[in-house]
């Protein structure tokens, strides 16, 4: 079997800000799910029927419709062996929104849940950054409108620099809404 090969034009956006690093952290995990993946874990195996699944990952969803399934404090391993360094990486998703590709292809477990890494610039400024989802998820190749307009629609849940207030209708509040005013 030999491997196939495809390059893609990936979106990537950066959403940068004078705020603290600590104060940007707190805002951005004050609107994500963080009950652990554990809780997830309990969801997925203790759920008999779809309305128990649903209801029990809407349990787990912070304000923004997003859960964090890890998250990554770069900053704590890098300080202490090469210089002082302020970078953490998320994992968050929405398994009610992750179904709406994985039911058409599983290959789009690659790309969902989102990776967002919160991290300070050499200017000192604190960035949030993330790959477009859609621009990822033109890799699977899929052309039907649900999933389409799903990729489509996730790209607004997460911050832009120009509106930061835009809603989604599968969350309650768009990831990065509640991150201080950022310049």
């Amino acid at each position: 079997m030999s491997p196939s090969e495809q390059q893609v034009l990936v979106d990537h956006v950066v959403v940068e800000t004078t705020q603290p690093f600590e104060r940007v952290i707190e805002a951005f995990e004050g609107q994500i799910g963080r009950k652990g993946y554990e809780a997830y874990q309990h969801v997925v195996t203790s759920s008999r029927t779809s309305e128990e699944f649903t209801q029990g990952i809407e349990q787990l969803l912070g304000s923004s419709g997003f859960m964090e399934f890890l998250a990554i404090d770069h900053g704590a391993w890098f300080s202490r062996l090469v210089h002082p360094l302020w970078a953490k990486l998320y994992i968050i998703g929405n398994p009610l929104i992750a179904q709406h590709f994985e039911k058409y292809s599983a290959e789009a477990g690659l790309y969902v849940p989102i990776r967002v890494e919160v991290y300070e610039n050499a200017r000192g400024n604190t960035c949030l950054s993330y790959d477009r989802p859609s621009s990822l998820l033109q890799v699977c190749a899929v052309t039907e409108e649900e999933f389409v307009q799903t990729a489509a629609d996730l790209d607004f849940v997460l911050p832009t620099t120009h509106n930061l207030s835009k809603s989604y209708p599968a969350a309650k509040a768009p990831i990065g809404a509640h991150i201080p005013q950022l310049d």
